[in-house]
């Protein structure tokens, strides 16, 4: 056992976020840990690394274990911002480094030495076998290997931290995480700023990681890929279930089909006690009736109060029999339906021979040509800095094509989900930000509610809303606008698995056409009618 809870509550003002939760991690453990945003991963991986204390239960860590923790966008480098790239990456191996400059400075002292050479050999002989046993020829290469598969290349290598974007942070962040030496390892959104070519390394390396792990990630395919057990936070109850994502929805779905099925039954079975219950009731009222109207008070009246007696009994059992047949009505979001207009067939965007870039030195993409029609939905795909972002603004035309021609058809009606989300005004509240696609306010908070977005934070301006919080609004108002045209760029960033899925079933139905970028695999697989994939190559 490397670290167990037991029975752990924990609350905030205004919600309750674990009750009784147990969980124990043996070594070799890869477990998912998934639910809705605010279900309280975070909250659980904060209690495991003892940086928050439960209100009520244990919390036990095996001796000398080492845990690693990625918080969720949180690189941890803020206390020298001037360092490389390299040199915080390079930071769990100061002890090998250290041991290098001494069989440096050793193997320079014996070419100065004169008749002291036989000391010095044997000092540098005993440094150089420990050099070697503690992996010292190798973790530099190790470094390299794994900044390139997180997708900072040698280009990055000596760049400053303070001259690298937040998601690159994270990225180096991770990659000095994986480098460090841990029993346990907690993994908050490992995958939020990484491409595929780095989700699939990241896999590729997690298979071959001596530590345990649990990571809590939203990408459906990275989770079946590195877990073989999955802790289903809901409602404050923690459920571990074997096998990957896939293997726990499924037994997720059979648990809840049976759920429906006990409580239809219980239905069943005290609507049948209930007419018991009546039953008796009725006979108890008889004899009642028998016992006050009998003219003989001795053995009339007497057999008449045994079977009222009798029936106040029964009565009694059966409504606790009628009681006890209840079954709790399993929990069941509110169904949405978005009505949209009809737009099938009409032609949208047509792009003749673009080159995307920023500046004619720096071209982004070989010529790119396609057409984009109601009912189409291209996922442009590719790594970090191939030029996805830049053809869709080159689409909307923030950023004119190095050549080339966009035509933008006059009826487009174009909806713009940015990564940053500055298309949400600050000053006013996220309801009135959604209301403003002139929908009706029970249908918006339906779909704000069904988006993820908490009932507290509806009336809370928009500058004071969390990332999260803001895309998701975006994304409301988005579904719900007179659009015929939407231009996605990462929107299933932030948004948990029943979110995505919400997301997803909105723009299957949505009549436009859509022109999107994603690094969830799952999600471009549902959605995607087509593709396109920008780059030099």
């Amino acid at each position: 056992m490397l670290a167990q809870l037991r029975n752990v509550s924990l609350s905030f003002p205004d919600k309750k976020i674990l009750e009784d939760v147990s969980l124990t991690i043996y070594p070799g453990d890869r477990i998912s840990l998934v639910g809705e945003n605010g279900a309280g991963k975070t909250s659980l991986f904060r209690i495991l690394k003892g940086r928050l204390t439960p209100e009520s239960g244990e919390v036990s860590l095996a001796r000398g274990v080492r845990i690693g923790y990625l918080e969720q966008d949180f690189a941890g480098m803020e206390e020298d911002p001037r360092r490389t790239c390299m040199e915080v990456a390079l930071e769990p191996f100061g002890s090998l480094i250290e041991l290098e400059r001494r069989i440096e400075h050793l193997a320079f002292e014996l070419g100065e030495a004169g008749d002291r050479t036989s000391g010095l050999m044997a000092d540098l002989g005993e440094a150089q076998q420990q050099f070697e046993v503690s992996g010292g020829y190798e973790f530099r290469a190790r470094t390299q290997s794994t900044l390139v598969g997180l997708g900072l290349p040698e280009s990055y290598w000596e760049r400053r931290v303070s001259e690298m974007s937040a998601g690159q942070r994270v990225r180096l962040a991770l990659a000095r995480l994986l480098l460090e030496d841990h029993d346990l390892i907690l993994f908050d959104e490992p995958t939020n700023h990484l491409d595929v070519p780095a989700r699939e390394w990241l896999e590729g390396h997690l298979a071959g990681l001596d530590a345990a792990y649990v990571v809590a990630s939203h990408d459906r395919r990275f989770l079946d890929a590195v877990s073989s057990k999955a802790g289903h936070l809901d409602r404050g109850k923690l459920t571990v279930y074997s096998g990957d994502y896939t293997a726990f929805r499924r037994q997720l779905e059979q648990a809840e089909d049976e759920g429906w099925r006990r409580y239809e039954k219980s239905r069943k079975l005290a609507k049948k006690l209930q007419r018991q219950a009546q039953d008796y009731q009725r006979w108890s009222d008889a004899g009642e009736k028998k016992k006050r109207g009998a003219a003989d008070k001795g053995f009339v009246g007497h057999k008449a109060a045994k079977v009222m007696k009798r029936s106040l009994v029964a009565r009694r059992r059966m409504d606790e029999a009628v009681e006890n047949a209840r079954t709790e009505k399993p929990f069941q979001k509110d169904a949405v339906k978005i009505e949209f207009g009809s737009s099938k067939g009409r032609s949208l965007v047509r792009a003749e021979d673009i080159v995307v870039g920023y500046s004619e030195e720096h071209s982004l993409t070989r010529e790119l040509s396609f057409d984009l029609s109601a009912g189409d939905r291209i996922a442009v795909l590719g790594p970090n800095g191939c030029g996805k972002t830049a053809l869709l603004r080159t689409v909307l035309r923030e950023i004119p094509p190095l050549h080339g021609d966009v035509r933008l058809t006059p009826s487009s009606k174009i909806g713009y989900f940015d990564q940053d989300n500055r298309l949400v005004p600050p000053d006013v509240t996220a309801l009135e930000a959604v209301l403003g696609s002139g929908r009706d306010e029970t249908l918006v908070r339906t779909v704000m509610g069904r988006m993820g977005i908490r009932r507290e934070t509806v009336n809370k301006k928009v500058a004071k809303l969390s990332s999260g919080e803001r895309a998701k609004v975006l994304l409301a108002g988005l579904i719900l606008g007179d659009n015929n045209l939407l231009v996605l760029d990462e929107p299933t960033n932030y948004l948990d698995i029943e979110t995505q899925d919400v997301l997803l079933e909105a723009l299957r139905a949505f009549p436009g056409g859509i022109l999107f970028v994603s690094h969830d695999r799952y999600f471009v697989e549902e959605l995607a009618t087509d593709t396109l994939t920008p780059g030099l190559t």
